[in-house]
């Protein structure tokens, strides 16, 4: 790798001066300097993300001017400060740089293909490429796979080196699937459930979760998932509406609980206003109890104050405000002295049964019910293996179970299928669900998979503490035995790892050398690693 340049930028600044650089392409090399070095200048050249004002960069005696950017977006990787990852899956950011043209035709029914035959006859037509979008783009083999099972391997292994594993296995339990899609994953989980419901039963565990029973009040549930018995599934039973909706309110009056619940609803509301009467919006308290947002405090204290005088003439939209606050109510975790009447949980476990038996052909849809035996779709992989609630009150109560769910899953060898739905996690746009961490780990990830023969690293770890980054740097470098590294750090502490470490200043690399070398009083080297120490 030879590397004889300067770069100027397009506002006449001098970012790089006369670079003579000479080194093997399979070197782990560090670039240090100050904030004000132009460090990051020397791997946006290295990337190509900047071409050089003069002189040439050469990659195996090619110069990286005159090739193609299908060559060079193949054989050079390249991770910065601002990461950027597609509004796709955790899978489809992984796997975008082995996306390099179709290699499995799509399938199509007759009727799709006539459309098929169009879009490619009017891609010609043109000037476009004819490539098939819905065909499968991913090749395995560039990840040094041979098939789906190995490249998943090499995405965990990725995954692990980068320190993003047990992240992407949280985000598969918090995530649902789809059981007929999935239905190997479905059934790990019921197998997971029974092995877990086994453990419970041990007096070390006892009391950490109410399960879900079809002849009991779950007192760690709220209201609204103890009247369905169930999760809703799109918008039919939405908990912020059920107060709208004319089937909950018909069975609510059939059992006698309408105004029993509308009463509930206004002491509440009473004391939801005074607590967050004078609290900030934003304090901790609106989210803990979720009742009323900072917002509607105002709307909801003139209720109040209506309700006080005569509850039997609030406007139906006043009626509506206050019923819909004892839904989300769970009466261990709120301790409101609020829907814990054994009488009133007695009356509510007939509307249960009322809600499942008369549900309109149209609704019945609209709630997946829980059932010890069947995997319920509209509820996350955690929440399926659980099959009830933890238990509000129990220190440490959440973690405990949370150890015992992964020990289990690992003792069944069902890791993997809570893997896949954590791949299958969207990220949002740009990765906005994501952490700023996790996606620069991502990024990272997706670089390490592609095998480049060049990675170049731009202070690729800023968000990540000092432990972190050590571990993520050291895993990197040990996946990439071999294979060549330029990393810009900000701290120069860490370039102890290195085969060779460029120290740049005012554009221009002032030393060069491995790290035993130049770590020497008087060095430029040395000095840097002082002063942030200092």
């Amino acid at each position: 790798m030879l590397f004889r340049s300067s770069l100027v930028d397009e506002d006449e600044v001098r970012r790089l001066a006369n670079i003579n650089l000479k080194e093997s392409l399979n070197s782990h090399i560090a670039v240090v300097g100050h904030a004000n070095s132009n460090k990051e200048y020397l791997a946006q050249v290295l990337a190509r993300l900047a071409l050089p004002s003069q002189g040439r960069v050469e990659i195996g005696g090619r110069d990286l001017a005159t090739l193609p950017e299908s060559v060079t977006g193949r054989r050079i990787a390249y991770v910065g400060t601002n990461t950027v990852l597609h509004s796709a899956s955790v899978r489809d950011n992984l796997l975008y740089g082995l996306k390099h043209r179709p290699v499995k035709p799509a399938t199509y029914s007759e009727a799709d293909a006539v459309v098929r035959a169009r879009e490619l006859s009017a891609a010609v037509r043109t000037g476009n490429i004819g490539h098939d979008y819905r065909a499968d783009w991913v090749d395995p083999t560039a990840a040094g796979a041979e098939d789906e099972a190995a490249l998943f391997t090499r995405m965990v292994s990725v995954l692990e080196a980068v320190d993003l594993a047990v992240d992407v296995y949280q985000l598969g339990l918090r995530s649902t699937i789809d059981p007929t899609a999935r239905p190997d994953i479905a059934n790990n989980v019921l197998q997971a459930r029974v092995a877990l419901r086994d453990r419970l039963s041990d007096e070390a565990y006892a009391g950490l979760v109410e399960p879900f029973d079809r002849e009991t009040y779950n007192s760690n549930a709220s209201v609204a998932e103890n009247l369905m018995f169930g999760n809703p599934v799109g918008n039919g039973f939405d908990v912020e509406r059920l107060a709208e909706n004319s089937y909950v309110l018909q069975v609510l009056r059939d059992a006698d609980l309408y105004d029993e619940l509308l009463e509930m609803g206004r002491k509440v509301a009473d004391t939801m206003t005074e607590i967050f009467a004078d609290l900030p919006p934003g304090h901790e308290f609106f989210e803990q109890y979720s009742f009323i947002s900072s917002d509607d405090l105002p709307a909801y204290q003139a209720v109040v104050t209506r309700a006080d005088r005569d509850i039997e003439a609030l406007s139906e939209e006043d009626k509506t405000m206050l019923l819909s606050l004892p839904f989300k109510l769970i009466p261990a975790q709120h301790r409101l002295g609020l829907a814990d009447d054994e009488a009133f949980q007695t009356r509510l476990l007939k509307a249960r049964e009322k809600f499942a038996a008369g549900l309109p052909t149209e609704l019945k849809g609209a709630v997946e019910f829980f059932d010890a035996e069947k995997y319920n779709s509209a509820a996350s992989l955690q929440d399926n293996i659980l099959f009830g609630k933890i238990v509000f009150g129990q220190a440490q109560a959440a973690q405990e179970i949370g150890a015992l769910i992964t020990k289990t899953l690992d003792e069944l060898g069902l890791r993997g299928g809570v893997l896949l739905a954590g791949l299958d996690f969207e990220v949002g746009i740009g990765g906005s669900r994501l952490p700023p961490v996790q996606r620069q780990k991502l990024a990272i990830a997706r670089a390490l998979l592609k095998r480049p023969d060049l990675l170049v690293l731009n202070d690729a770890t800023a968000e990540m503490d000092a432990q972190n980054q050590q571990r993520v740097l050291s895993n990197v470098l040990a996946a990439r035995e071999d294979c060549g590294v330029v990393w810009v750090l900000s701290n120069a502490s860490l370039a102890e790892a290195f085969d060779q470490v460029i120290v740049m200043s005012e554009s221009r690399a002032v030393e060069k050398g491995p790290p035993g070398d130049l770590k020497k009083e008087g060095t430029a080297f040395q000095d840097l690693m002082e002063t942030q120490m200092a």
